[in-house]
């Protein structure tokens, strides 16, 4: 349980630095995707839009996403968000099958197997288990609905608080 309220943001840093670079400054990575980019708006029938406005849209979707995990809010929905949104680009932010430069070559590997190991560290938060706390709340809803009362921990807390009074009541008389 600590351990995950430590990881979800440090796992969410880099998503949410990378979103904010995107917005504030969506050039550099638009000039090298803009050659993969263009054709397939133009085929969608929206060659207006720019790879810019593309690139700053998913930079901001991916700055809620982390900040939405790294405050612990929908977790596992934040977490899938990130990893499609990731997933989605992970092939044309780094094409070192393309780059003839060995140095640069290997640069570009090394980019794409950390953004891989990012995607495969939000696939892990998303199906992360569920705190103590939301364990008991699903079991008391459910046996709710099948129409039993299934003590939640305050009523049993609570129980256990009356029948220690009564004892104690038993030798203050």
């Amino acid at each position: 349980m600590v351990l995950r309220q430590l990881a979800r943001p440090l796992l969410a840093s880099w998503f949410v630095y990378s979103g904010v670079q995107a917005v504030l400054a969506p050039e550099k990575r638009a000039k090298s995707v803009a050659p993969q980019l263009d054709p397939v708006l133009a085929d969608m029938g929206v060659p207006e839009l720019k790879t810019d406005d593309i690139i700053k849209a998913h930079g901001a979707a991916t700055v809620g996403a982390a900040v939405s995990l790294a405050l612990s809010r929908t977790p596992r929905t934040s977490a899938m968000v990130l990893a499609l949104l990731s997933a989605g680009t992970l092939s044309v932010d780094t094409p070192f099958w393309e780059e003839k430069d060995p140095v640069r070559r290997r640069e570009q590997l090394e980019s794409f197997l950390k953004s891989a190991a990012l995607v495969g560290g939000v696939l892990i938060a998303a199906t992360a288990g569920h705190s103590a706390r939301h364990n008991a709340h699903a079991k008391a809803k459910k046996a709710k609905r099948k129409g039993k009362s299934a003590p939640t921990p305050t009523a049993k807390i609570a129980k256990a608080q009356r029948k220690a009074s009564s004892e104690l009541k038993k030798y203050f008389k």
